[in-house]
């Protein structure tokens, strides 16, 4: 093989190191990874950030491999890696949609046969309210930027073409469900309170009065409240939700 055939290879086996993990970050990151974005966007998308990383990545091979479950080696490492900061970064949409979900619940909004919104399915209408606000507004403060940083700097904790640890990536999955499900619980507080008090309130209520229908009552009263609660908190859900995904994405 001539050097320049050799050139050529090798440069082509680094682009596609460097493309597989940002294309399998790409695949499951929130607005870029959507169902309703069509593939070919998303391949678009994964090809121009690897031709912007490409020149700053570090520590890329100097040689392409001699056997081909060397190569295969590589690129699972590379996915994994991708899948981990992706995935990471949609289980902050899962925690929004949990919002929503347990506050559709307190105020008696919530609706099993409601369409899935951001590829979740069984959402509720809040959830769907509020998944379509989140992404209207990590893109509005420049999140996305973020995600493209956080792959840049993915190098530093993951050399390109070495094989992640996997007990140290699933101990951090592990660790940031727990934290996007306390985010979740915290963003819906309010209306879990609320449906709380409004419950017991029902219940002192029937027990005074047993013959008056405190169901039907009561639940045109703790729809139109909830709602109105939601009016007044989705702003402050939102923005914390935009705040814990770019902390976590600056931190990754």
């Amino acid at each position: 093989m001539d050097p320049l055939t050799n050139l050529l290879t090798l440069e082509i086996y680094r682009g596609f190191l460097v493309l597989v993990r940002v294309a399998a970050a790409v695949g499951f990151l929130p607005g870029f990874g959507e169902v309703a974005v069509p593939m070919r966007v998303r391949a678009a998308v994964a090809l121009i950030v690897t031709l912007v990383l490409l020149p700053s990545v570090e520590g890329l091979p100097d040689r392409t491999p001699a056997e081909p479950t060397e190569m295969l080696h590589a690129f699972a490492g590379e996915i994994l890696v991708g899948a981990y900061l992706g995935l990471g970064a949609k289980l902050f949409m899962a925690a929004l949609q949990t919002t929503g979900g347990v506050a559709a619940q307190a105020i008696g909004l919530s609706n099993p046969f409601s369409l899935d919104a951001a590829g979740f399915e069984g959402g509720s209408v809040l959830s769907g309210v509020l998944l379509i606000g989140g992404l209207a507004l990590m893109f509005a403060s420049d999140v996305h930027y973020l995600m493209i940083g956080a792959l840049a700097r993915s190098y530093g904790s993951w050399p390109v073409g070495e094989f992640p640890d996997i007990g140290m990536l699933a101990g951090r999955f592990s660790q940031l469900i727990a934290t996007t499900f306390r985010l979740a619980v915290g963003l819906a507080a309010p209306f879990i309170l609320y449906g709380l008090v409004f419950n017991l309130a029902l219940g002192l209520v029937n027990r005074v009065m047993p013959a008056m229908p405190v169901f039907f009552v009561g639940t045109p009263i703790l729809l139109v409240a909830g709602l109105g609660l939601f009016m007044m908190t989705a702003g402050a859900m939102l923005t914390g939700f935009v705040a814990a995904l770019g902390g976590w994405l600056s931190g990754s």
